[in-house]
C-alpha cells in the first residue's frame, strides 16, 4: 500500500511539472502573433455537439483519401479499401493525378440575383458576377471574412435590408458549417453567442421568413437562426428542430424550403426519406396530428415527401408522402410555389415525375410520362414571375412548363459541348426572359432572342495560378 501511494505521488508531481513547463513555454496571449483566421482551427465549442469547431483548410488525410476513386461509380474511397462502400465493386480503383483541379471545379451550387450582379457559391468561396459584363468581378474567401472557402454545397439568401447570408458548405469529411452575412460593408460571422448553426445545417437550402433565417440539409432537420438576437431578447438565438430532440418534424432530411406566399409564418419543406450513405430508419417520434402514435417497442421510419411547417408552432401542419397521398416521391429534393397557390414538388426518383399540390383543395396532380411530361427526376424547381415552372436535373435537359407546353433547353458550353447541371439552386430566370444556369464547366446565360448560350468569364482558380 505504501509503495502504491508513493507511485501515485510521483505520478502527480510529474503531471504538475509537465503542466508548468507547458505554461512556461507558452507566451502570454497578448504577445502571441496573430494568425490569419483562414488557416486556424478555432477552439470554440459547438454548444450542441460539445466538441471543438473546426474551420480549417483541407485536412491532409482527406486530400489523400480523395485521390483514390472507384472506376465504376466515381466515388472517393480509402487507398487501402478492399471494395467500394457505395457500389461494392472489388478493388477496381484509380488514382486521381490532381486532387485540387477536381475539388475546385467551376460549377456553382447556389445562385442569387442582387441587382445587376449574381452571387454564386462554389469550391473556391463566393463568386460575384456582373450580369452586364458577363464576367466574375470578385471572389470572396475566408480572408475576406466568410466562414469557409469550401462552399460547394452552400446556400444564399437575402434579407429585407439587402444583406446577403451564406450558410453551410463543404463536404461531410470537412465538417464545414456556419453562417456569414454581408451587410453591405463587412462580413459578420455568427458564433454560438448569436446563432451558430450546427453541423450540416444550411448545406442545401436557406430562406428568410419573418425575423428569422431558416436552414436545412441532409440529416439536419430545420434550424431557425435569429440574426438580430441579442441578450435580453425573448426566445433563443437559434433552435434546431430534428428527430434527436423528439420534435414534431416528419423527416430530418430537409433538402429544400419555400416560403408560403400567403403567410410567411409557414414554410414548405422537401423531405428526403433516405440520407446519403445509408438507411435512417428506426428513429423514435412522439405522436403528431395525422400520424398514428407509436407503440412502445415499435420503430417508426422517417417519412419523406412534402410537409407544411409552422414557424410559430415549430411543427408540421401536414405531411404528404406516397404512403398517405398521391405525392410522386418520398425522396424530395425541390419545392416551389406559384401565384395560384400550387406547390410544385419533385425529387430523385426516375419515372416519378413532378407533383403539383393545390394547398387550398389539398389535391395532387402528377406530371409524368403518362400525360406527356418529359421530366423523370427533379433536382431544382424555379417558378418565374409569369408562373412558368423550370425544372433541372443532372445531365437531363432543362424543362420549362407554361401550363400547357414543355419546352426543352440543353446547355452547351462553347468549346466543351453539352454541360451537366449540379444540384442546388442552380438556375435563375431574369426579367427579360433570359436565364442563367450553373454547369459543370461554369456559368452560362441563355439569350432568348438569339437562342444561344453565352459563358461567363471566371477569375483564375487556385490550381491555375
Amino acid at each position: 500500500m505504501k509503495k502504491a501511494k508513493t507511485a501515485i505521488l510521483i505520478l502527480s508531481l510529474a503531471l504538475v511539472l509537465s503542466a508548468c513547463n507547458r505554461k512556461t513555454d507558452t507566451a502570454p496571449a497578448s504577445k502571441q502573433p496573430n494568425k490569419p483566421t483562414a488557416s486556424v482551427e478555432t477552439t470554440e465549442q459547438d454548444p450542441m455537439l460539445n466538441e471543438p469547431l473546426v474551420r480549417g483548410r483541407v485536412p491532409e488525410e482527406l486530400q489523400e483519401k480523395a485521390k483514390t476513386v472507384c472506376k465504376k461509380c466515381g466515388r472517393h474511397v480509402k487507398a487501402d479499401a478492399a471494395s467500394c462502400p457505395i457500389c461494392k465493386s472489388s478493388g477496381d480503383f484509380k488514382r486521381e493525378k490532381e486532387f485540387y483541379t477536381n475539388f475546385f471545379r467551376p460549377w456553382k451550387w447556389s445562385l442569387l440575383i442582387d441587382g445587376d450582379e449574381i452571387w454564386a457559391t462554389g469550391w473556391g468561396g463566393v463568386s460575384v458576377y456582373s450580369i452586364k459584363e458577363m464576367k466574375e468581378v470578385r471572389r470572396i474567401t475566408e480572408d475576406d471574412g466568410v466562414h469557409s472557402n469550401f462552399l460547394g454545397f452552400a446556400s444564399l439568401a437575402k434579407d429585407e435590408d439587402g444583406g446577403i447570408f451564406v450558410s453551410g458548405g463543404g463536404i461531410p469529411e470537412l465538417e464545414v458549417f456556419g453562417l456569414s452575412k454581408w451587410d453591405g460593408s463587412k462580413w459578420i460571422s455568427y458564433t454560438a453567442d448569436v446563432g451558430l448553426t450546427p453541423r450540416n445545417i444550411g448545406t442545401w437550402t436557406l430562406v428568410r421568413a419573418g425575423d428569422s433565417t431558416w436552414a436545412g440539409g441532409p440529416r439536419s432537420g430545420i434550424v431557425r437562426i435569429r440574426p438580430r438576437w441579442k441578450k435580453g431578447t425573448q426566445g433563443d438565438p437559434w433552435r434546431r428542430y430534428w428527430g434527436g430532440n423528439f420534435d414534431l418534424i416528419p423527416c430530418d432530411n430537409v433538402m429544400d424550403i419555400a416560403i408560403d406566399r400567403d403567410d410567411a409564418q409557414f414554410l414548405w419543406l422537401a423531405l428526403f426519406d433516405q440520407p446519403e450513405g445509408g438507411d435512417i430508419g428506426g428513429k423514435w417520434r412522439r405522436p403528431a396530428e395525422g400520424i398514428s402514435p407509436w407503440k412502445e417497442g415499435e420503430k417508426i421510419e422517417w417519412r419523406g415527401g412534402l410537409a407544411k411547417w409552422s414557424c410559430a408552432a415549430g411543427r408540421d401542419h401536414g405531411a404528404w408522402s406516397p404512403d398517405n397521398s398521391e405525392s410522386p416521391t418520398g425522396r424530395g429534393l425541390a419545392v416551389a410555389e406559384d401565384s395560384k397557390g400550387q406547390i410544385w414538388f419533385g425529387g430523385d426518383e426516375p419515372t416519378k415525375g413532378l407533383g403539383c399540390f393545390d394547398k387550398k383543395s389539398g389535391t395532387w396532380k402528377v406530371y409524368n410520362e403518362s400525360n406527356g411530361c418529359p421530366v423523370k427526376a427533379v433536382w431544382d424547381i424555379v417558378v418565374d414571375k409569369k408562373d412558368n415552372v423550370w425544372v433541372t436535373h443532372a445531365r437531363d435537359p432543362i424543362y420549362c412548363f407554361d401550363g400547357k407546353t414543355w419546352t426543352k433547353f440543353e446547355p452547351e458550353f462553347p468549346g466543351k459541348g453539352k454541360a451537366g447541371i449540379p444540384g442546388g439552386d442552380a438556375l435563375r430566370v431574369l426579367d427579360n426572359g433570359n436565364f442563367i444556369v450553373s454547369t459543370e464547366h461554369g456559368l452560362l446565360l441563355y439569350d432568348a432572342a438569339s437562342k444561344s448560350w453565352k459563358p461567363f468569364q471566371d477569375l483564375p482558380y487556385p490550381y491555375e495560378k
